[in-house]
């Protein structure tokens, strides 16, 4: 995959084989997988996934995990019994 940038320079750049921030990458890959990231999050992490193997690499990884979980995982109405036990549950934690 070649990005703008390099389109408009006309010579591929070789993209970083190690991402010092991988632990705030990870955490932006999950909002945008969820479909709970902003524009700009978006915008951010598709600038620096351009650039970076390691972060392409885990988007890609965890699209295919959510995407696989789709196809394979029934949606089911769970009893509010079980609900109303979790909660509780939950709550006795706190």
């Amino acid at each position: 995959m070649i990005s703008e940038a390099e389109k408009v320079q006309g010579v591929p750049q070789q993209k970083k084989t190690h991402c010092e921030h991988q632990t705030e990458c990870m955490k932006l890959v999950q909002l945008i997988v969820d479909g709970q990231a902003t524009d700009e999050q978006i915008a951010q992490f598709k600038a620096n996934m351009d650039r970076c193997l390691p972060c392409e690499k885990g988007y890609e990884l965890e699209k295919c995990i959510k995407d696989a979980m789709k196809l394979r995982l029934e949606k089911k109405c769970v009893p509010s019994s079980l609900i109303d036990c979790i909660k509780n549950k939950i709550n006795g934690l706190k």
